[in-house]
């Protein structure tokens, strides 16, 4: 099929606000505005979405009731500046160097939209309850807490020797960081026992089990997830500023955040942002078929992400929840 006929978008991110006429549209590290000039965005949103290679542009133009010659000027601008996707004739093997571009560039555009979810932005106003904020760190206990489990159950499925060898240096610097996360909690004002007997959210186990999945049935996606999951050089510095901001909003003491802060600089230090780099460097090709699978490893557990803080968001916004969360046992039925 053509792709000009059967057009298919590369994967990107949108960034709007309801009330601005630029649709911010990011492509790895690019960025484009798409600005209104004839047509409703909700329409120009209809047609982008049969944008998936499975539709010829006169089917689109058929469903949507948008003129066929003014979806094909959409296609050859897309076309144009580069969001079209392509795949060349010989297609069974990817150039290692090719292959971390594209996966360092969509990890950085994964990291910011899910810095982008609405929890942030609504702690960032104090629109939700101190408990909402309380829990962000509790959850992350929880994940923190799983590095060793997801990351011995990757050592345990690898069979290539130099990899493991990645990952047991890996699960030696994550083996006990939760402990800084107990720091915090209990100035914040929950007592350490309750902190350990925490039970995380369903939504903070299914991340956790999409991880350990991942580290089963892919080894290079597992490597390749790091690159999304471990903090990057590039945005610490913001993010640092950006949680000491809100810790000030809610009255929180910033000394609570020495320990979570610590552990995001020393992940940052010892470079576990760039493993995948590491694993790779005497590879000088990869599978087209194992690279699809990495990369969509990569984009499901960014959904799971966002999921995480959506649960978190809805279970500690609930004033008669449980602070931390209790297992239910077998006399509470």
């Amino acid at each position: 099929m053509d792709i000009v006929d059967f057009p298919r978008l590369r994967h990107f991110t949108m960034l709007s606000n309801s009330s601005e006429e630029v649709l911010h549209t990011v492509v790895g590290t690019e960025h484009f505005e798409l600005k209104e000039f004839l047509g409703s965005r909700d329409t120009f949103l209809n047609v982008k979405r049969y944008f998936d290679g499975r539709h010829s542009i006169e089917e689109i133009s058929r469903i949507t009731n948008v003129d066929k010659g003014d979806i094909r000027e959409i296609v050859d601008q897309f076309s144009e500046i580069g969001i079209l996707r392509g795949e060349p004739s010989n297609s069974l093997l990817i150039p290692k160097a090719e292959f971390l571009q594209k996966v360092k560039e969509s990890c950085l555009m994964w990291q910011r939209q899910i810095g982008c979810h609405k929890l942030f932005n609504l702690l960032a106003v104090k629109a939700l309850r101190k408990e909402v904020l309380i829990g962000l760190f509790l959850e992350t206990y929880h994940y923190v807490k799983s590095a060793p489990e997801h990351t011995g159950n990757a050592l345990a499925h690898c069979k290539n020797e130099s990899w493991k060898k990645i990952l047991v240096d890996y699960l030696v610097d994550e083996y006990d960081h939760s402990d800084y996360y107990i720091d915090c909690l209990v100035e914040l004002g929950i007592p350490k026992e309750r902190v350990i007997q925490a039970h995380a959210l369903i939504g903070t186990s299914s991340l956790l089990n999409m991880l350990t999945d991942i580290g089963k049935k892919s080894t290079l996606g597992y490597l390749a997830c790091t690159s999304l999951f471990e903090a990057n050089k590039h945005d610490f510095q913001n993010s640092t500023r950006v949680v000491e901001d809100i810790f000030k909003l809610y009255g929180f003491p910033l000394s609570a955040l020495s320990g979570p802060l610590e552990h995001l600089e020393q992940d940052v230090q010892m470079g576990h942002n760039d493993l995948l780099s590491e694993a790779l460097e005497d590879v000088e090709f990869i599978s087209a078929e194992d690279a699809h699978y990495a990369v969509n490893c990569v984009h499901d557990l960014k959904h799971s992400f966002d999921q995480f803080h959506d649960q978190i968001i809805q279970y500690y916004s609930d004033i008669s929840n449980y602070m931390p969360r209790l297992q239910v046992d077998y006399y509470s039925l």
